[in-house]
């Protein structure tokens, strides 16, 4: 499994954090649909929204399969 790290620094959202979210959630339709479950679960990216395109990237990475690279 990929090694735990920060992707949200405002509201302490990890790379687990955003992967249990997803798992929450069984309706993948799309990254951003999943980002906007993701979202409303972690409240990631609702602070200074820097981490945007970070948390896209973690969920487009884990939706594909890339979770344990």
């Amino acid at each position: 499994m990929k090694e735990n790290y920060m992707v949200c620094n405002c509201k302490k959202v990890s790379f687990y954090d955003i992967a249990d979210a997803l798992h929450e959630n069984k309706s993948f339709d799309d990254v951003l649909m999943a980002f906007e479950d993701v979202k409303k679960v972690t409240h990631c990216s609702t602070g200074c929204g820097g981490c945007h395109d970070k948390v896209l990237k973690v969920i487009s990475d884990i939706l594909m399969g890339y979770e344990n690279v």
